[in-house]
């Protein structure tokens, strides 16, 4: 999806992932088209529209619809998630750091919130470090422009509560820098709606910690030993 369309399908016949087109395309006229009210919405003033023309290098982050309740449409919504996001994206605009993602604003469709611009690196920690772009011998190194990212962020008063591989990202000029802020928040602040972290690298905790941070940082140290460890011994 481009954001702009969301569909709902329910079938209680499990389905090969070998089944042809004309039997997809079949189920897909099936399909139930979800409001948009439930992922797009008038933008708050206090949030900023991302300029036009955007450079080259960016990409759009739209709101991920995992589950719909079709019985009760307000559970299903995800423009909320959408908004906290931005809300998080705004602190981090007015205080840059070349650990941290950047953020060039929302994106706005016949004047609804449709998704978030944010600037496109090159790959993953976790592809990295899988391809050899990354040595053993920089693991070091790696931690550290992580966990100066993390103390950016915690100066700025925000946790992020899921740093793992995957959500840290490998720019042109090897820089290491943080991803993904659906499941940032504040320090004391409950997460058991939304998003949070990703195990094995999420210690579960519930609430908004800076602990969490830490926790994520360690575990993904373990992950790079184990993966090299792994790969001596292979």
């Amino acid at each position: 999806t481009d954001g702009e369309d969301f569909f709902y399908f329910q079938s209680t016949t499990r389905r090969s992932r070998g089944e042809d087109d004309t039997a997809l395309a079949a189920l897909s006229r099936q399909a139930i088209l979800v409001p948009c009210s439930l992922h797009q919405i008038s933008p708050p003033l206090v949030l900023t529209r991302a300029p036009q023309p955007l450079p080259d290098d960016c990409y759009v982050k739209v709101g991920r619809m995992l589950h719909f309740h079709p019985e009760d449409l307000d559970k299903s919504a995800v423009w909320p998630l959408m908004i906290k996001e931005a809300q998080v994206c705004e602190i981090l605009m007015n205080h840059p750091h070349r650990n941290v993602t950047r953020y060039y604003g929302y994106v706005e469709k016949d004047g609804l919130m449709t998704g978030l611009y944010y600037k496109r690196y090159r790959q993953t920690l976790d592809d990295a470090v899988k391809k050899g772009a990354i040595p053993r011998s920089d693991i070091e190194s790696s931690l550290d422009q992580i966990k100066e990212g993390i103390d950016h962020l915690h100066g700025l008063g925000l946790v992020h509560n899921n740093i793992n591989p995957s959500n840290i990202m490998l720019d042109t000029d090897s820089t290491l820098v943080i991803i993904d802020f659906d499941s940032c928040r504040k320090p004391g602040e409950s997460m058991l709606e939304g998003k949070y972290g990703t195990f094995p690298f999420s210690n579960e905790e519930t609430t908004s910690t800076f602990e969490n941070d830490f926790y994520g940082v360690e575990k993904t140290h373990e992950w790079m030993d184990k993966f090299y460890d792994e790969q001596v011994i292979g």
